[in-house]
């Protein structure tokens, strides 16, 4: 076959192509990239969710960024989502991280250069003030101003039942026979559980997971915290008002058949109990150094050996009862207020200081006012309510009165933080803030039909929480 010349010299060139050898250099290596910068940052609530546009600022700043949320909102396992110019991010863009202090993320770019800046979370609407009312109302309010932030209604009085709070929900027990779990940031019920027909004045305290509570109906109940599941029951022989004290793998808790209790927090098995001679009615056990003080009807304050319920020692309080007091540690001494001689209740209580190790008083003050409330004590000073209508503000030390205040307390406990008090005064329809150094009042929260409110709580900083003396969490 023969082919045309043109065609011929078109394929000599294209194999020549081939076999030409190349003689162009070696191409120059990109450079690596030095890019590292932020984009963006944000994060999604611990249930994956997002948070609504107006519930969060993100500030991005060179070295910062300031991530603003409604105040309570639960910060242990928000999940960052991050945008970057760079080849890593450390911690990464999906993974929960625990914000309750700053947090250090570092960019690393292609070239192995980086940066880095710290996250820090904030809160807006705080700090919380919260507690409840015999107008069947749970309320929060800013504890700053006294401006309200969310109620609750319900259908009977939130004011036996104490406040507890533990990653952005608040947890408290009602006279309509339910536990309530409310968020925090906005009052909304995350779940609520049945568990009496008497009703519920025993403050709920959380502890790893679970929360334990007491009720008219005579029992001890441990409930999941996140959904309200039962997972253990405990009778006793009189209905459980005062809080339970969680430690070392019990829980520890007064009756009113007398008894102080001590069961496994996991299985609610009994491991010992101790007969004192009279009930125990609102008196929540404090637990410090493995010593249990709680009060009795019988006149008597207990020290008792946490291990196997032995008494170490008892104080007589002259027959005046001691079963409404929660007893209060610290610095050495333990506190309780006297209530009435039950026999005729014409002998009025005082508020007593005993050394802790013996039970020796060191004390006694406010004599012959008749106390229901329990004390808090703070920076060397101790606040209590009693039945004269006064908040007393008291010297730890020595039991010197430095200031009153006239507030129809109607027996609830005060609790402080931030140098304020903060009480209920139902008889004078009031919800207050003090001055702690000087009893000057800060603020002032009408309650135009609560006759009585619980003690209170105060959420503050990255969730932290101050209890009344009256709740098991805060020993």
């Amino acid at each position: 076959m023969t082919y045309p010349f043109h065609k011929l010299l078109f394929l000599v060139l294209l194999i020549g192509l081939f076999f030409v050898p190349s003689c162009s250099k070696d191409s120059a290596p990109l450079p690596t990239s030095t890019d590292k910068e932020l984009i963006s940052f944000s994060v999604k609530k611990a249930d994956g969710s997002d948070f609504q546009v107006n519930d969060i600022t993100v500030t991005i700043k060179p070295d910062s960024v300031l991530i603003v949320l409604p105040a309570g909102t639960a910060v242990d396992a928000l999940t960052p989502i991050i945008s970057i110019k760079g080849k890593t991010i450390s911690p990464a863009s999906g993974v929960s991280q625990d914000f309750r202090q700053p947090l250090r993320y570092t960019i690393t770019a292609e070239d192995g250069s980086s940066i880095s800046f710290v996250v820090v979370v904030r809160f807006t609407n705080g700090p919380f003030v919260f507690f409840g009312s015999t107008d069947n109302n749970f309320y929060a309010l800013n504890a700053l101003t006294g401006a309200l932030i969310w109620k609750y209604s319900g259908t009977a009085p939130f004011a036996y039942s104490s406040p507890t709070y533990d990653s952005g929900i608040v947890y408290v027990g009602g006279i309509d026979n339910y536990v309530y779990a409310f968020d925090a940031a906005n009052g909304n019920v995350k779940w609520k559980k049945n568990i009496a027909s008497t009703g519920i004045e025993s403050d709920a305290v959380f502890d790893k997971g679970t929360l334990y509570v007491g009720t008219n109906d005579d029992y001890l109940y441990a409930l999941d915290a996140k959904s309200g599941a039962t997972r253990w029951t405990f009778l006793t022989g009189g209905n459980i008002s005062s809080s339970p004290v969680i430690a070392d793998g019990r829980v520890y808790f007064g009756s009113s058949d007398g008894k102080i209790y001590a069961v496994n927090s996991q299985t609610g098995q009994l491991i010992w109990s101790y007969q004192t001679g009279g009930m125990i009615n609102q008196s929540g056990a404090a637990l410090v150094s493995g010593t249990l003080y709680v009060g009795s009807r019988d006149g008597f304050l207990y020290a008792i050996n946490a291990t196997d319920g032995t008494v170490r020692w008892r104080f007589y309080a002259s027959g005046v009862s001691l079963e409404q007091s929660s007893p209060t540690v610290a610095n050495g001494l333990v506190y309780i207020g006297g209530w009435y001689d039950i026999a005729s209740f014409t002998q009025r209580g005082s508020l007593y200081a005993l050394n802790a190790n013996s039970g020796q008083l060191v004390w006694e003050s406010i004599k012959n006012t008749g106390i229901s409330s329990s004390p808090c004590v703070a920076n060397g000073s101790l606040f209590i309510t009693s039945d004269d209508s006064k908040l007393h503000a008291i010297n730890a030390a020595t039991g010197a009165l430095l200031w009153d205040q006239t507030i129809l307390a109607n027996s609830a406990s005060p609790a402080v933080w931030n140098n304020m008090v903060f009480v209920g005064g139902g008889g004078s329809r009031y919800f207050y803030a003090f001055d702690a150094s000087n009893g000057n009042e800060k603020w002032r929260f009408p309650l135009p039909t609560g006759l009585m409110t619980s003690a209170p709580l105060i959420i503050y900083g990255n969730n932290q929480s101050s209890y009344s003396g009256d709740s098991g969490a805060q020993q």
